[in-house]
């Protein structure tokens, strides 16, 4: 939303200044709030995937001992064909978990950590000018109240009183012009900060399934298809092994019942 508080306006104090600085206030108020747990839905999305990496490199591990399993005796020439398809397939899966590390780290460096430093820095800055800025307002609404009540008989006093009110007036203008500039500074570079955060994020995000697609896109013309090749013989020789097995086992019930 726009919310830029006028220059003009601030130097007069107007009801009006006062009005449109509410509205910044609770604009910068809520902007912080969504940052905040855009923040920490990011750093829950982060160890998520933290957590599926080492939970798939654990799979991976077992991919490779079951391959080693396989890859004990190289003379039996289709367990070493069932190893080496387990070797491929669990360094396929170690490139991708490779790739799914780097995007967790795409995401903690250009997500959290920029909208991190947006919100302990940027907001941090006009939040710390606002404390300044009230600390300044009551001052000055205390130099009225004195100047107000000094008595005009008292030349001294009065005079006093002018030249702090005066002094008061030029140090409240500064302050306010310096909030008003933080705030108005804030509001432009709001926009430019997140989308360019959330750009590098898609960035990351697009490399992440090239990456991704390369790979399988050269698993799918070699290595599937070897193993489509591969299970569609297995497939036929489990079938026959089956039909020859209970071939055997009819032939020896029907012996030993002819024996009996």
């Amino acid at each position: 939303m726009q919310h830029t508080v006028d220059f003009k306006e601030c130097l007069k104090d107007s009801p009006k200044f006062r009005a449109s600085l509410e509205d910044a206030e609770n604009d910068i108020e809520a902007l912080e709030g969504r940052l905040e747990r855009l923040v920490k839905q990011c750093n829950v999305m982060i160890d998520a995937g933290k957590a599926f990496s080492t939970a798939s490199s654990g799979f991976v591990l077992g991919v490779r001992d079951l391959a080693n399993y396989f890859g004990k005796d190289p003379l039996v020439s289709d367990d070493a064909k069932v190893a080496a398809s387990l070797n491929r397939f669990a360094h396929s899966m170690s490139e991708m978990l490779k790739y799914l590390n780097i995007l967790m780290d795409q995401a903690q460096r250009s997500v959290s950590k920029n909208l991190n430093s947006f919100i302990r820095v940027d907001i941090r800055k006009v939040k710390d000018t606002k404390k300044l800025f009230e600390k300044i307002s009551d001052d000055m609404d205390s130099s009225l109240v004195r100047n107000s009540q000094a008595q005009r008989s008292k030349v001294q006093e009065c005079e006093d009183a002018n030249n702090a009110l005066t002094a008061m007036r030029s140090c409240f203008a500064h302050t306010s012009l310096d909030y008003v500039f933080h705030i108005n500074v804030l509001n432009s570079k709001k926009r430019f900060d997140i989308l360019d955060t959330m750009l590098s994020f898609m960035h990351a995000q697009n490399t992440f399934f090239h990456q991704g697609h390369d790979l399988f896109q050269d698993l799918e013309s070699t290595y599937m298809k070897d193993i489509a090749g591969q299970v569609s013989v297995f497939n036929t020789l489990l079938a026959l092994c089956n039909n020859f097995f209970i071939f055997i086992e009819n032939t020896l019930l029907r012996r030993t019942l002819t024996t009996s």
